[in-house]
């Protein structure tokens, strides 16, 4: 990656409305440093939907809940948009969450609180986003649609839509201090009433 200088746009607000703009600044920052995959981490397939117009000329993976996160057997993830990024040439990523599974499950009925929930609280000191990115990029990585020695351009933002964007370098789950976030573009300011911004 080239010597480069960095600035953070920083939004107002968390959310949706922010996504264009999250998606615009992605592909400035892909095509500053050479970059040619993105992570999109998408619920529903608006953001996904977004980023296959937005980011055309890059190797895009979009990573979803995985099937069941709300009820046994449901997927949030439309199935029509699931097809029309496919049919741009988008991957399509819906597994197991990193920082939920198996230890969420004994921590329920058992109490406790398990090293995955601890890690995913501490980055979410930084917004919500900044969990799933690392999320994101494990699980591309897991799955084997992204290299742990290159970086990526990883989206994700607070609740829908993306108001979050960073470089980053995957790694696997296992490998979890391997993972190197480079540079942060975008993210939602710090709202809160003690900050006086």
């Amino acid at each position: 990656m080239p010597d480069h200088k960095s600035s953070i746009t920083y939004f107002e607000k968390t959310g949706k409305e922010n996504t264009e703009k999250v998606l615009d600044l992605s592909r400035s920052k892909a095509e500053e440093l050479g970059i040619t995959t993105a992570l999109v981490a998408s619920t529903t397939g608006y953001t996904a939907k977004l980023s296959v117009e937005m980011l055309k000329d890059m190797y895009i993976v979009v990573v979803t809940h995985t099937a069941g996160f709300v009820e046994p057997d449901g997927q949030e993830f439309d199935s029509k948009i699931k097809k029309y990024i496919e049919s741009k040439g988008a991957k399509v990523l819906t597994a197991q969450h990193s920082f939920r599974g198996v230890n969420r499950a004994i921590q329920k009925p058992h109490g406790g609180v398990p090293p995955d929930v601890i890690t995913a609280n501490i980055l979410r000191l930084f917004g919500q986003g900044m969990k799933v990115v690392c999320e994101i990029a494990m699980m591309a990585a897991d799955a084997g649609l992204v290299s742990c020695f290159e970086p990526v351009i990883a989206i994700s933002g607070t609740g829908r839509g993306a108001d979050l964007g960073v470089v980053i370098i995957p790694a696997n789950s296992f490998r979890l201090f391997d993972l190197k976030i480079i540079d942060v573009f975008c993210m939602p300011s710090i709202n809160h009433p003690l900050v006086k911004t």
